[in-house]
């Protein structure tokens, strides 16, 4: 019992740990060569002019409404503009799929068999913690690229502060790519550790929902 039970909580982490990597080269994510706020933001739009494509591996930590949950996740972005963060269950199978393309948005709720399709300031006006950075824009900045109709400090590294409306977005340390950002809203945080990221040429797919969810459930956490 005891060898079934060690196998069975072997089998679960290893399960946690799995995440699915789409096609493509990748390399590693060089950081900026700037000295000051004004080159590193000169590089930082140039790299955001070039991209190809990144994906990072994260662990998140999400309070909302006095509750918390901790989540690893996947962000994929392409050069097209095109995201998807997909959040993991313990188990390593798939909790949410978000993903966004220019206004186009698809959330789709594994945990509980549901999705939604919708523009992206329907999503804001659900899901609220973008505040109202699109879900690509608020992509860029997880890398940390600069995104349009977000205001952005910049320090030597890479980005120290952002804000979205009524969201503010922090850096620690300030530094491309980002090692901790932090996304506030009221009484709303989204914590974020990068524990990879790699530039890569893989586009991102469309996520579709399973026959059986139940449709036109709102964004939620």
């Amino acid at each position: 019992m005891r060898r079934a039970f060690l196998f069975l909580a072997l089998a679960i982490f290893l399960a946690s740990c799995r995440t699915t990597r789409p096609a493509g080269e990748e390399t590693p994510v060089a950081p900026l060569t700037s000295a000051s706020p004004t080159d590193a933001a000169r590089q930082l739009a140039a790299r955001r002019a070039q991209l190809t494509g990144e994906r990072s591996l994260l662990r998140m930590r999400i309070t909302n409404r006095g509750q918390t949950l901790s989540v690893r996740a996947q962000l994929q972005i392409d050069g097209s503009g095109r995201m998807l963060l997909t959040a993991y269950t313990p188990f390593g199978t798939n909790a949410i799929r978000l993903y966004a393309a220019g206004d186009e948005v698809t959330f789709i709720n594994d945990f509980e068999s549901t999705w939604w399709h919708g523009s992206a300031s329907d999503f804001a006006r659900s899901f609220g913690f973008f505040g109202s950075a699109s879900p690509s824009a608020m992509a860029l900045l997880i890398v940390g690229l600069p995104a349009e109709g977000v205001t952005i400090d910049y320090a030597p590294a890479g980005i120290a502060h952002a804000s979205a409306g009524d969201a503010v977005i922090s850096f620690d340390p300030p530094s491309y790519p980002p090692k901790n950002v932090t996304i506030v809203r009221g009484a709303q945080k989204l914590e974020i550790e990068t524990l990879e990221s790699v530039m890569t040429t893989a586009s991102v797919a469309k996520p579709e929902a399973s026959a059986d969810y139940r449709c036109c459930v709102a964004p939620r956490l």
